[in-house]
């Protein structure tokens, strides 16, 4: 009788086994950072680089099918460092979360001092070069050779190959505070209806600031996509 038991036991392990498949850390690495690529270049025009630094397991035992992941929290912002949560499904079926360590690159073309740049300086293309450089740490705050179209003043000295932060110098606004603006209302990605309204705040574009509708005197926040121009999502 134990002999039965025995072999009855053995053969519900094969089978599961048989029914099982091995996932490598590698692989998930790989395919989350690729996944994280993917959806960062949509938000940024540079060249973005992701590592997943670590997981939990050397390999991990999953029922066979078709394996996918989803990014559930931490893929729609980029940092240099972050932890994100991902969920692994075997045929469109959950199967386990995962906290994931990830590492985030962000290289783009940006303005660079060429030389010593005093304090109340002007910007100009003879002070200034374009290098590509890691920006993950400040890709709020960088400018691009095309800003160079604008009156700006350096607020700062910079050194020789330093990152001209815009948070560092002063420059003529796209949107500037109390002057008219147009509000573009937009929904699922079409543009519904335009406005005329007043800005609450300065603004450069990608800046999201306060406007308010003239006629009935509602507030809204925007993001500014070019001279006193605001899109409103609705």
């Amino acid at each position: 009788m134990k002999k039965i038991v025995i072999t009855a036991l053995i053969m519900l392990v094969g089978s599961l086994g048989a029914n099982a498949q091995m996932l490598s850390s590698a692989s998930v690495k790989a395919s989350v950072a690729q996944i994280l690529e993917n959806n960062y270049k949509k938000m940024t025009s540079g060249d973005v680089e992701v590592k997943v630094s670590a997981t939990p397991f050397a390999q991990l035992q999953l029922p066979d099918g078709k394996i996918s992941y989803k990014i559930v929290s931490g893929g729609d912002k980029i940092l240099p460092r972050d932890i994100k949560r991902v969920d692994i499904y075997v045929n469109n079926a959950f199967v386990k979360s995962l906290n994931l360590p990830v590492q985030t690159i962000v290289y783009e073309e940006v303005l660079v001092a060429s030389d010593f740049i005093a304090r109340e300086q002007t910007l100009t293309k003879d002070c200034t070069e374009v290098k590509k450089v890691d920006v993950s740490m400040r890709m709020n705050y960088i400018l691009t050779e095309k800003m160079l179209e604008k009156e700006i003043t350096t607020k700062k000295a910079f050194q020789k190959g330093e990152i001209i932060d815009k948070r560092f110098v002063k420059m003529r606004p796209d949107v500037a505070r109390n002057s008219d603006v147009r509000i573009f209302f937009v929904s699922n990605g079409a543009v519904m209806i335009s406005i005329d309204g007043t800005a609450m705040m300065d603004g450069m574009t990608g800046d999201y600031v306060n406007v308010e509708n003239k006629n009935y005197k509602k507030v809204y926040n925007g993001k500014v996509i070019g001279e006193n121009k605001v899109l409103v999502n609705i």
